[in-house]
């Protein structure tokens, strides 16, 4: 498909050097004229599979490639050492291959986490060289005395606060995950396959949100969604509660976990982290997922400044990526973006503003642009107007199209290369994904579909999926699952389809937890053996390369629940100590924690100084929380129909760095729901072309049916911005907006303080706390920050 890339990133600098080869450091020049290290000529794991599309090694890259090392941005001493790897990423300082420490002791060359070991031992040599320090046999030069002892202690506090001693958090999950696994029967397996055509991968998504950080996309949760075998919703396993004895994983629909958690994909971290990782695999280049906007006429592609950041990233990092047009499932229903006029302004549109961007991926000189047609949506005939209509707009485009193997389709000229039958059709013919696999069938489909793209002239692409599993979201008993076979199936797939000849693959899927298919590095995923870049490493070895994970991405950008466990430190704003809730049992609070979280330095156990508020609160107290319109409910709070409760929170105005929880205990019959919206970061947004309100997820956090048959929903308010004003909380009734009662609102913020206990198995209910009313106990570690706070209240259960 992509026979040479062109012009994608022409005249681009690229402010990231490339990783060095493993072993440059034993090219070392021995003797008292040592002029320090030589770099010797790159690896070709080194390069990114682009160099091999492109006919391998080009000289004048690698000139641009160092030119752009030595223009790149520096950091001061002090930056680097107190901001890590994170900033020094950022700003184009490129982190290192894990260091054998071994090799470097007999070389007798420091080891300076943090650094590149070449970069590093070149620098030290200089430093030694312009300060008069010598090596035993070199002349030491004039220099004598007082003055020759200061210069030397100021060089050493130099080097050190240069190269600091003690790793920035993250090194050691790079040191831990440097290698593979060793005997990985798959990768061992894929290194034989040898790869020689250009490496793609496919369903990139960027449709996630999450509601944490301080410039959340889509501030909700969104896609990522608690663990749902075959869509049922259940209470117990939602995505703000953690597995039992987990203290970073929580419920997800996904078999599997994604290596940062459930992540803002808008994030330029996130982003940057994940190209870096596709290219230190060897792929070629992503195929972004874009859809048609919903709701209305689908001319808009969306979400643009999502897709404008990664483009300008792309562009940056000298790595373009292509785009994956979602159309095929933007049905008439729900928007009209498959009328053939709405079809070609919107992708006329896209491609006339951004088809000359270095960050676009191009091949022959044309932007590469790809969609799907499997299900019809648009006719051969139709297809070809199309095309000419959006070039007549926009310029030529290379197109690529996935569909059934169709004469009138294969054979329209502005299509440039195809796709077609594929190893997902296991999930639809019996035994629908289970083994064995029906080979010989889909053999019989995907040669047809080869003669006919060869007999028409065009590049012919293999997709192979690594496996599939969408049970944890969707799908039904039997059904919508492709085992891993400890990651063979993927393997011999690939070995299965070489001898058609493909001109390219597409990987899939990049980044698609819910149908578990994912390359991108994870936890716990069907074929999981302990190492989370698996996938990746079996992309590289098929390729002869070797895969070394990227630097992580930055701190603020990870989900809070799992930076101790990636980073291998605490910070403020990450998730406290984690305990389980266990009702108390004769006086007596149990405390199961869980074992690979922070310390616990503290238990904080609150009732009183909860904010609160119920119907019977009429007399104001100065209370922390209080109601605006006391016209609006009953005296028992029942509201109907368009009434709502405006609550405004004037002892709660201060920051916090984890988020407020909020109790609801509500009584909402059938067909109505409670809207709870909240004053927050990214008040309104948009989404899938509708405004949307900040709002708290009841069906995200804890449920705690009560004894009277009221609900308590008990859930986080990531990013509010209370400020004592009419607004901060705002309950109203959607669906039919029957009668419902709202029996109190609680709200705790990490802040308060009552009764203090030392952490132990567990601990007496302190005095002064009524187990008939509601309380919070939360655990911090010693950075100040809180675990998940539990409620504790009489439930239906505790009554029984």
């Amino acid at each position: 498909m992509h026979p040479r890339h062109e012009g994608g990133c022409a005249g681009v600098p690229v402010p990231l050097a490339r990783p060095r080869a493993a072993g440059q450091l034993d090219r070392v020049l021995a003797g008292p004229d040592e002029k320090r290290l030589r770099p010797g000529p790159r690896s070709a794991e080194a390069r990114p599979g682009r160099d091999r599309a492109r006919g391998g090694h080009d000289p004048r890259r690698d000139r641009g490639a160092a030119r752009g090392a030595r223009e790149r941005p520096q950091l001061s001493r002090r930056r680097q050492h107190h901001h890590g790897p994170e900033l020094c990423r950022d700003r184009g300082v490129h982190l290192p291959e894990p260091v054998d420490r071994d090799r470097l002791q007999r070389k007798n060359l420091p080891d300076r986490a943090g650094n590149h070991p070449a970069a590093e031992t070149h620098s030290v040599t200089r430093v030694h060289h312009r300060h008069g320090i010598h090596r035993p046999g070199e002349h030491p030069g004039p220099e004598r005395g007082e003055t020759a002892v200061k210069r030397t202690l100021l060089t050493l506090a130099a080097a050190a606060a240069a190269f600091p001693l003690f790793a920035a958090p993250g090194d050691e999950h790079l040191r831990q995950y440097a290698e593979s696994v060793p005997g990985d029967a798959a990768v061992e397996a894929a290194s034989k396959l040898n790869v020689k055509v250009p490496v793609f991968a496919r369903e990139w998504h960027i449709w996630t949100g999450v509601p944490y950080g301080d410039r959340p996309t889509v501030p909700r949760w969104t896609h990522w969604n608690g663990e749902k075998k075959f869509g049922r919703y259940d209470p117990a396993t939602t995505i703000e509660q953690l597995r039992p004895g987990s203290s970073w994983r929580r419920n997800l629909n996904c078999a599997g976990y994604p290596l940062p958690g459930p992540y803002d994909p808008g994030r330029p971290g996130i982003i940057r982290w994940q190209l870096e990782t596709a290219r230190n695999a060897g792929i070629e280049c992503m195929y972004l997922h874009l859809w048609p906007s919903l709701w209305d006429d689908g001319a808009d592609l969306t979400p643009q400044p999502l897709f404008e950041r990664a483009l300008d990233i792309a562009a940056e990092l000298g790595y373009p990526i292509a785009i994956h047009d979602e159309i095929a499932f933007r049905r008439p229903n729900i928007t009209k973006a498959q009328l053939f006029e709405n079809s070609v302004r919107r992708t006329a549109l896209l491609v006339r503003r951004y088809g000359k961007h270095p960050g676009w991926y191009k091949t022959d000189g044309l932007p590469v642009y790809y969609f799907q047609n499997w299900n019809g949506w648009i006719k051969p005939p139709e297809l070809e107007r199309y095309f000419a209509e959006v070039e007549k707009q926009a310029g030529p485009v290379y197109w690529v199209y996935e569909g059934p193997d169709s004469e009138a389709a294969f054979r329209i000229p502005q299509i440039r290369a195809v796709l077609s039958h594929n190893n997902s059709w296991f999930l639809h013919t019996p035994p629908h994904g289970a083994g064995p696999h029906p080979w010989e069938k889909l053999d019989a489909s995907m040669e047809r579909a080869v003669k006919l793209a060869r007999k028409h002239g065009k590049k012919f692409g293999m997709m192979v999926y690594t496996r599939f599993n969408n049970n944890f979201d969707r799908g039904n008993p039997g059904r919508g699952r492709i085992p891993a076979e400890n990651g063979m199936f993927f393997v011999d797939s690939v070995r299965r389809t070489m001898k058609f000849k493909p001109d390219f693959y597409i990987f899939t899927q990049w980044n698609d937890f819910e149908e578990s298919a994912f390359i991108e590095p994870g936890w716990d995923f069907d074929g999981f053996n302990g190492d989370p870049y698996r996938y990746c490493r079996i992309v590289a070895a098929m390729q002869g390369k070797t895969f070394r994970p990227a630097p992580l991405p930055p701190r603020a950008e990870v989900d809070p629940y799992i930076r101790h466990k990636l980073y291998g430190d605490t910070a403020p704003g990450d998730l406290g100590p984690v305990f389980a809730r266990v009702r108390p049992q004769n006086g007596t609070l149990p405390l199961p924690w869980a074992e690979d979280g922070p310390v616990p330095a503290v238990l904080r156990v609150v009732q009183d100084n909860l904010a609160r508020w119920t119907p019977g609160d009429a007399e104001y107290r100065g209370q922390k929380l209080r109601l605006a319109n006391w016209s609006a409910p009953d005296a028992d709070g029942t509201i109907e129909g368009g009434r709502e409760l405006r609550f405004y929170a004037p002892g709660l105005a201060n920051r916090t760095a984890t988020p407020r929880w909020i109790g609801i205990r509500h009584s909402v019959p059938a067909g109505t729901k409670l809207t709870v919206n909240y004053r927050s970061v990214h008040e309104n947004y948009r989404i899938d072309s509708r405004w949307e309100r900040r709002s708290l997820n009841l069906d995200s956090g804890v449920t705690l049916p009560m004894a009277d048959g009221s609900v308590f929903s008990w859930v986080p308010a990531w990013g509010d911005r209370f400020c004592g004003e009419e607004g901060d909380l705002l309950i109203r009734l959607s669906g039919k907006k029957g009668k419902s009662r709202i029996h109190e609102v609680i709200i705790w913020s990490p802040e308060m303080e009552e009764h203090s206990a030392a952490p132990s198995g567990a601990i007496p209910v302190p005095a002064g706390i009524d187990p008939a009313r509601p309380f919070v106990a939360a655990a911090y570690d010693e950075a100040g920050n809180p675990g998940i706070p539990h409620l504790f209240a009489p439930t239906q259960e505790e009554s029984e």
